[in-house]
């Protein structure tokens, strides 16, 4: 069994049985990104179809671009990145998908209600980040006064050299728009441990004048 590298399918989304079940007995070409299976035997994959209306098209993308799933940020999907956030960018433009209901969209960071009520998997975040403090190995950004039950992305401090390679200003986020994608810790408030950049989004191009807790 493969998985799609990069891509977080949502069942729910309007068009996704559709789309599955014109799959079925279609000619794909499947190249494993990974030496063996994840914990649920699946491969990670990237699966293009072979078709004479739609040759070598990634699946991945069509998934994304239909609206039918989330960028996932797996490591071996780092290639294709802006790929397939532009896919997936252009279905929640256009409202397809899971982006064509009222409402629907990033979660906002300052809603922790929503996210706490969010179903179990992959969460899209979006907001400002309001301080950046620093704890125990860890660095936080907070999009609220409180921790404990405002929005909270955790960063171990042993990752740091991964977001500053890939020139992620972590220690200069505070008043920065972001999007981030991961799953959500709901013990102790709504937070989210990021391990790699590829889960951050920047969304603007300067800091407004929000000052960081050191």
């Amino acid at each position: 069994m493969a998985a799609l590298a990069g891509v977080a399918a949502v069942a729910s989304a309007p068009g996704y049985r559709a789309f599955a079940d014109a799959l079925a007995g279609a000619n794909v070409r499947v190249a494993a990104l990974e030496a063996k299976p994840d914990r649920w035997g699946r491969l990670v994959a990237w699966v293009r179809r072979d078709s004479s209306d739609a040759p070598g098209e990634s699946l991945a993308e069509r998934a994304l671009a239909a609206g039918l799933a989330l960028y996932r940020p797996d490591a071996s999907a780092k290639p294709c990145r802006d790929r397939l956030l532009a896919a997936e960018q252009a279905a929640r433009a256009a409202r397809r998908g899971l982006w064509s209901e009222a409402g629907s969209g990033p979660l906002d960071a300052v809603d922790a209600k929503a996210i706490l009520a969010a179903e179990k998997g992959l969460v899209v975040v979006e907001g400002r980040v309001l301080t950046i403090g620093e704890q125990r190995g860890r660095l936080y950004l907070n999009f609220g006064p409180r921790r404990t039950t405002d929005f909270t992305i955790v960063i171990s401090k042993r990752k740091l050299a991964l977001f500053e390679a890939a020139r992620v200003p972590l220690r200069q986020l505070a008043g920065r728009r972001l999007r981030a994608r991961g799953l959500v810790d709901r013990g102790f408030g709504p937070v989210m441990e990021i391990v790699s950049p590829d889960a951050l989004e920047l969304l603007d191009s300067a800091p407004a004048s929000v000052e960081a807790n050191r």
